[in-house]
């Protein structure tokens, strides 16, 4: 017979919610983060509880069962009771990035905050049927000899006091770490206690309602949708973890203080592939890829980087597993990939990076990818890290030692490359460039010093320098007699992550009175791709006030529509690497041609960077490019340089204007 005193509907119903929540979080990729596992055991151990709870209830007078398999429902239903609120503490420390880093104060908070009071209520609950037995003495319960629960008096109200213990341990945990914890999450993570703490009441008030079960999936449903969301880690390309992945488990890989091999494979040619074959047959070949990767290292961890950039990832290996990787590798790029009717080969390199002998940190690994993607000195077939770390990382060191006080120490200047008019037949501006000198006066060039100065966080006021500079300079001339329109000025990643930087600019152009019309705010497309809000935002706050905005090297990434269509660009900026593979192959010149056409219909101007010839530039205008930039009209020129280019300039202009004129008379 089943007891029938209780509503146990809403058990029912939590054990459904909990199996679904389950079958989803194992159809998704999730990373084996600490998070990731301690909310796992959080929904079973739920889900177990609500099924121990049911049983529990249905069987309670049952005498047809052994009285001690009833007691050892009750001590389940107990140990699970209270191993929930632990288990919670823990996914709010791991959100938290708590673990990333244990140390012997974190070891030792853990054991005695966390560790010895449940060890203490486990005691309490597996001690029960032994006192009763034994001394005829309550603990926490005991069941009777016709299987009848009862609780225990200051044994039950202690284990009682540990769950509210441990609530109150995670609410300190998450006001400490508010600031680490996303304003969501926190807000989530807070509302498992308001749904605990009603569903107690209501269980209170209405004895007969088993409510704790069902709060409990409620907050795992929050959690599982608002919390979970391992879309964030994935690279819709590819289906391999993305970027943010990688950094986030070589810190767990690192905090284990184990030794883990990541190998690199640089694709080489994928902005010709892109450009020629179009983003829908890069993307094939890219998840060609990443299946075969998949398939030949089925016990590493892989990850995609955006422009053509994987890593494998191996937990444990040997020295003489790296050649036998790097041999299948070699192999397989050595021959064509295949799809539908494509078949190309692709260029690779490999790069080998020993963790933590070449690595001590997952900033470490990424600078080394961005290094060996971008440093021509790399562009070997197999780089070991080992043979370049010593190198770079004193190279790095030196850097950011000169930044610290570049500003002050005047190591800093701005130089103009002219930007040529097709329609005009003259030079109407030019794009500012930060140029960075040595102890020696010696040039350093900006693709070493932008990346050490994004880490060190010197980049804000490099852009802030720059954008005042050009300011100064604007303010300081006739722009008219100069014949300047349009001065170029880059923003950063970590600029246009600001959520002040309209603010900023408007407030200097407003202090030096420089006419909004002249400027004009390069966005790259990764910027893009970081902050799609703030930068939205941002960008509309500048349109508005008259400042032309325009999407940077188009063409050097995987160039996205949206951009285009979504962001309030006026012109399209092509990278120099499209214009000079275009110039030289009759395909890629072909579509070339079409993304051009197509940013005009859209209303856009196109510039092309790169242009080093006649023939180029003659090439070019037919295509329809509405400004040139490159070394046949100038290289970057120190301000006065500039000035007086453009003088020359617009008074041959201007001269060649009233010739026209005299002629026409």
């Amino acid at each position: 017979m089943f007891n029938t005193a209780y509503i146990f509907h809403y058990d029912i119903a939590a054990i459904v919610i909990f199996i679904v929540i389950l079958i989803f979080h194992f159809q998704r990729r999730n990373l084996p983060l600490m998070q990731n596992r301690t909310y796992l055991s959080f929904v079973i151990v739920a889900l177990l509880n609500s099924i121990a709870d049911l049983i529990t209830v249905l069987l309670e007078g049952n005498t047809s069962i052994p009285v001690w398999s009833y007691w050892g429902l009750h001590m389940l239903c107990y140990v699970l009771t209270n191993t929930i609120p632990v288990l919670y503490l823990l996914y709010s420390l791991s959100l938290a990035n708590y673990f990333d880093f244990i140390s012997k104060k974190r070891k030792l908070f853990f054991d005695f905050v966390v560790g010895i009071p449940y060890l203490c209520a486990l005691g309490l609950i597996c001690f029960s049927p032994l006192t009763y037995y034994c001394f005829n003495k309550v603990f926490a319960f005991y069941v009777d000899s016709q299987n009848n629960y009862f609780r225990g008096t200051w044994a039950y109200a202690t284990l009682f006091i540990f769950t509210i213990y441990y609530i109150l341990i995670s609410l300190l945990i998450l006001w400490k770490y508010r600031k680490t914890i996303k304003v969501k999450k926190y807000f989530l993570l807070l509302s498992y206690v308001i749904l605990l703490i009603a569903a107690i009441i209501i269980q209170l008030i209405v004895k007969r309602c088993r409510m704790q079960s069902f709060g409990l999936s409620l907050a795992a449903i929050m959690f599982s949708s608002l919390i979970q969301t391992p879309d964030e880690y994935i690279d819709r390309t590819t289906q391999l973890f993305n970027e943010a992945a990688l950094i986030k488990m070589s810190q767990n890989d690192f905090a284990s203080k184990k030794k883990f091999l990541v190998l690199n494979i640089f694709l080489d040619d994928i902005v010709f592939i892109t450009n020629a074959f179009g983003i829908n047959q890069m993307n094939s070949l890219l998840r060609e890829v990443s299946d075969f990767l998949r398939a030949q290292f089925p016990q590493a961890r892989h990850y995609y980087i955006p422009q053509g950039k994987f890593c494998v990832v191996f937990k444990s290996y040997n020295p003489r597993d790296i050649e036998k990787y790097v041999f299948y590798l070699r192999a397989r790029f050595h021959e064509n990939w295949v799809y539908d009717t494509l078949e190309l080969k692709l260029y690779s390199r490999i790069c080998v990076i020993e963790c933590p002998k070449d690595a001590k940190n997952s900033e470490d690994i990424r600078d080394l990818i961005d290094l060996i993607s971008d440093d021509t000195r790399y562009k070997r077939q197999i780089i070991y890290a080992r043979d370049m770390s010593t190198e770079y990382k004193k190279r790095t060191a030196y850097i950011a030692h000169l930044l610290r006080n570049a500003i002050a120490e005047k190591r800093f200047d701005v130089y103009y490359q002219p930007i040529y008019s097709t329609k005009e037949d003259r030079l109407i501006g030019a794009e500012a460039l930060i140029r960075m000198k040595d102890e020696e006066g010696n040039f350093i060039s900006p693709e070493e010093f932008i990346p050490v100065s994004e880490r060190t966080g010197d980049i804000l006021r490099i852009g802030q320098f720059v954008f005042d500079n050009v300011c100064k300079t604007l303010s300081s001339v006739d722009l008219d007699a100069y014949g300047i329109k349009k001065i170029d000025i880059n923003l950063s990643v970590a600029q246009c992550m600001q959520e002040i930087l309209a603010d900023q600019i408007l407030t200097i152009r407003t202090i030096h009175n420089v006419p909004a019309s002249v400027i004009n705010l390069e966005i790259t497309e990764t910027a893009a791709a970081h902050t799609p809000e703030i930068l939205l935002r941002n960008m509309n706050n500048l349109a508005k006030e008259g400042i032309e905005l325009s999407l940077d090297d188009y063409g050097s990434g995987y160039s996205n529509m949206n951009y285009l269509l979504n962001l309030p660009f006026k012109m399209v900026k092509l990278d120099k690497e499209i214009v000079w593979t275009a110039f030289k192959d009759a395909r890629a010149n072909i579509a070339l041609a079409s993304t051009i056409q197509m940013i005009k219909k859209l209303g856009m101007s196109v510039l092309a960077e790169g242009v080093e010839t006649k023939a180029q530039s003659e090439w070019l205008t037919k295509l329809g490019c509405d400004y040139l930039q490159g070394f046949l009209f100038a290289r970057g020129l120190p301000k006065d340089e500039f000035l007086t280019i453009m003088k020359i300039d617009c008074d041959r202009f201007k001269d060649q204007g009233v010739e026209e004129e005299l002629e026409e008379i």
